[in-house]
């Protein structure tokens, strides 16, 4: 493939923060050259987005990808592209299981938006989340690691779910979380053990200083 390059928001205080990580680990995973741009909000966001608006740029949001003078949207889409564009390397064998991955990844959007609207809520909406959210969805995906005997949620190949919940595992600080969820810790060893993974995460405590 072309360079891709990538964009998304500055958030908080971590350079792995929110959806655009979901992309760049697949990127990193697939060894494909590219670029990440990370925009502030206010009116550098606002005049990127009137920019794409002026593009015909339908729905303009972050993350999206650029390669050439083409742009791509949303990143469970953008992901799906991309494995596509690699000869479904990280698609399923059949529609069962394209299906299967598609649910798993309709249910990571319901755990991220859970863990948005604590982001941006009040303390006790905070508290709620830690104590209640974050434990539902390890217990919910545990049961999804389990059920094809891992280490990824489809078994022995890495799909573009595994790259959104090994994600929301971390943004949601669910890492140090998993005492009691053997598929879990089993997938987030693997995962972290791939060679592109392993180096890439190398490199985030030099880039988490910047």
């Amino acid at each position: 493939m072309d360079k891709i390059t990538l964009y998304y928001f500055n958030v908080g205080d971590r350079v792995t923060n929110a959806r655009g990580e979901n992309v760049k680990l697949l990127l990193e995973d697939a060894g494909l050259n590219h670029n990440y741009i990370r925009l502030p909000r206010g009116e550098v966001w606002a005049a990127k987005k009137a920019q794409l608006i002026d593009e015909g740029f339908l729905s303009p949001t972050l993350p999206y990808i650029e390669i050439g003078d083409k742009k791509y949207g949303k990143a469970i889409p953008i992901m799906q592209y991309i494995s596509a564009k690699l000869g479904n390397k990280y698609h399923g064998s059949d529609a069962e299981e394209d299906h299967y991955l598609a649910y798993v990844a309709e249910v990571t959007t319901e755990w991220y938006e859970c863990l948005r609207t604590s982001f941006f809520g009040t303390d006790q909406d905070k508290e709620h989340h830690t104590k209640n959210i974050t434990p539902h969805y390890i217990d919910l995906f545990e049961k999804f690691y389990a059920k094809h005997n891992g280490p990824y949620v489809l078994g022995d190949n890495i799909t573009y779910p595994d790259f959104l919940i090994y994600h929301l595992l971390d943004d949601d600080l669910a890492l140090c979380r998993l005492a009691g969820s053997p598929n879990l810790q089993k997938f987030v060893e693997t995962f972290g053990n791939r060679p592109n993974i392993k180096k890439y995460f190398a490199t985030l405590p030099k880039l988490s200083s910047k």
